[in-house]
């Protein structure tokens, strides 16, 4: 994609330092807790579009020393991305930019603002970042999800997916009118 976005953090007897490592200088959360609600963090149970119990909205987690390490090594795409400008920054996009295995991109879009996704200039950049993901090999999927509910972004129009839980995942298939998009179990490690 036009925008060098991040590739996943790896897995390292040192995580939380690499993925410190990896902010653009400059950046930092501050007052920015979006990541807190829209997404799902296994260790307390917590679905995607809903608060963290230990957040303190506007300042920070309130478990900070003892948080989980997902938590601890979990940094959105405008803390890596120095390309980002400050309206990619979750607290004013309402949604935020995570690249996962295989290159693919989801926002996480904050269910009290479900269509800030189709904004301007956030609507016309996912639907570039999508062709250009179409032409990548192996080609990557731009995914929105608002909650557990997904919608894919093609060049040519989305398809709402519905919602996918979280041991399911989305694959795009060839179909009679074109590419549909499949849930199917999650594959398990």
């Amino acid at each position: 994609m036009s925008e060098p976005l991040s590739e996943p953090v790896p897995r390292d007897p040192e995580p939380v330092a690499r993925a410190e490592a990896r902010v653009v200088p400059g950046r930092a959360c501050g007052t920015c807790t979006l990541c807190c609600k829209v997404i799902a963090v296994a260790d307390f149970d917590k679905p995607p579009g809903v608060w963290c119990p230990h957040c303190v909205r506007g300042k920070g987690c309130g478990i900070y020393e003892t948080r989980p390490t997902d938590c601890r090594t979990f940094f959105c795409e405008w803390m890596h991305t120095s390309s980002l400008g400050p309206e990619w920054k979750p607290e004013r996009a309402k949604f935020a930019l995570v690249t996962g295995e295989g290159g693919h991109l989801t926002a996480f879009v904050d269910p009290g603002s479900a269509t800030a996704w189709r904004k301007a200039p956030y609507f016309a950049t996912f639907k570039r970042w999508s062709l250009e993901a179409a032409r990548a090999r192996p080609p990557r999927i731009v995914t929105i999800r608002v909650g557990s509910r997904v919608t894919i972004v093609l060049p040519d129009r989305e398809i709402d997916v519905g919602h996918v839980g979280p041991d399911e995942s989305v694959r795009l298939v060839p179909g009679p009118n074109g590419i549909e998009a499949r849930k199917e179990p999650r594959a398990q490690p």
